[in-house]
């Protein structure tokens, strides 16, 4: 690393804080349904479909509240604990990605690649289980294209990457000159 680059970091590029901002949102959107569902967990059972309306703050008549009434009393309480507890730890795991791509952490685009790369096949899984919607093939894309644009980026953070290749490259040329 040169003197005069010392201290200062490169701006961080769109893609980075368009993969950062997602990784936020789907922190913030599973802790909610993780804190919603340990929410409901006491209503689990329960046939009080005007508490799960006021839960929403919607009219029980609504359809939607009716079918997710008719889930909410399938499922126990037990079930509803684990579905709140695991969609919070996701949520950490999300947030994490975000925070340590945000920090530069050299080894983020490895961990994100990788977490990254193991929500591929839930989601195929689930567009041949549902193929109808396009809510599925986008999230696929946006996946895929993370993917793609990390493994591209992946030693971006790494600030003596370049420094440590030439300088390896160098030796290795030194050794070989040297012992032949």
């Amino acid at each position: 690393m040169s003197a005069g680059r010392a201290g200062q970091t490169r701006p961080m590029t769109g893609g980075f804080l368009a993969i950062i901002l997602f990784k936020y949102f789907k922190a913030i959107v599973f802790a909610l349904f993780g804190l919603a569902a340990l929410h409901l967990s006491r209503l689990a059972g329960a046939d009080s479909l005007a508490e799960l309306a006021r839960f929403f703050r919607v009219s029980p008549e609504r359809e939607i509240i009716q079918q997710f009434a008719s889930f909410v009393q399938r499922i126990t309480p037990g079930q509803a604990i684990g579905i709140g507890v695991v969609s919070i730890f996701v949520g950490l795991v999300f947030g994490a990605e975000a925070t340590l791509l945000a920090f530069r952490v050299g080894w983020s685009t490895y961990f994100t690649l990788v977490l990254t790369a193991c929500g591929i096949p839930l989601e195929i899984y689930e567009i041949f289980q549902s193929p109808a919607g396009v809510r599925r093939y986008l999230l696929l894309a946006v996946n895929a294209a993370i993917l793609v644009f990390l493994w591209r980026r992946r030693n971006e953070f790494r600030d003596d990457f370049k420094g440590a290749v030439s300088e390896g490259n160098r030796e290795a040329s030194q050794a070989s000159t040297s012992s032949g």
